[in-house]
């Protein structure tokens, strides 16, 4: 059930903005119990990207996805993180990192960014910037919570402005410039797990989040969720949605 948290992200248009980060303790938890659903983000974001040249990774956080990323392709990401106190973990963990969008002073194969557009309130804007840091031919992987009908309390708090619909994301690439060639949900098992939060509401004492559901998320429900996405219900619903786009 889990999504990475983080503060609101709409400071990446503003590069000169240092918020602060209120989840690099839910950062380090993730990265230490969701191996499963790590491992298959990177491994979905690549898949259909290109395996060799300059990659970047957009709202890098403390690096766990450029990590995976390094290991299945052998490619190490440059990263962008807004956050200071993030940015210093990625230098410590030896991955170049820039501040924000508007210093970014190369052009890349690859771009991929998970559970971050969600919190940038002009979304078209950056994926055109996005557009504009890719090589001609290049590719954008964006995964991101998907439907407004399971938009959370928990959403809210985390900073998300909107959940995706998957022809709302493909309508905003292609404004952006972008040929959209893939997309569909992801983790069917935890749109009804998100939905139930939706209707419980959201309790810090049900200990939703803690590193004991993480592990058991990852151990038993995502892999079976993975399981019902390939055998087609991606195409239906899930928690999440994951777009391929090209820069044509």
């Amino acid at each position: 059930m889990s999504e990475q948290a983080a503060v609101p992200r709409s400071q990446h248009l503003q590069g000169a903005q240092q918020p602060s980060y209120n989840g690099k303790d839910e950062l380090w938890a993730n990265e230490r119990c969701l191996k499963n659903y790590n491992r298959d983000i990177v491994e979905k974001l690549a898949r259909h990207t290109l395996q060799r040249g300059s990659v970047m990774e957009f709202g890098a956080g403390i690096g766990t996805l450029a990590g995976l990323w390094e290991n299945t392709t052998g490619v190490r990401p440059v990263c962008l993180e807004i956050d200071p106190q993030l940015r210093q973990i990625l230098l410590e963990r030896q991955f170049p990192c820039y501040q924000s969008l508007d210093v970014v002073d190369q052009a890349f194969d690859t771009i991929y960014s998970s559970n971050v557009l969600e919190h940038i309130e002009d979304d078209v804007a950056i994926l055109r910037q996005l557009h504009e840091k890719l090589q001609p031919g290049g590719t954008l992987a964006v995964y991101v919570p998907a439907f407004m009908s399971i938009y959370t309390e928990l959403d809210a708090a985390v900073g998300h402005y909107r959940r995706y619909a998957r022809g709302e994301l493909v309508e905003k690439m292609q404004r952006a410039g972008f040929r959209v060639e893939r997309s569909h949900y992801v983790d069917c098992i935890g749109y009804f797990a998100w939905l139930a939060v939706r209707l419980r509401g959201y309790k810090g004492d049900r200990k939703l989040g803690d590193g004991k559901s993480l592990a058991i998320y990852d151990t038993w429900l995502y892999p079976l969720s993975r399981l019902f996405d390939g055998l087609g219900l991606r195409h239906l619903f899930g928690k999440n949605l994951l777009v391929i786009a090209r820069k044509d």
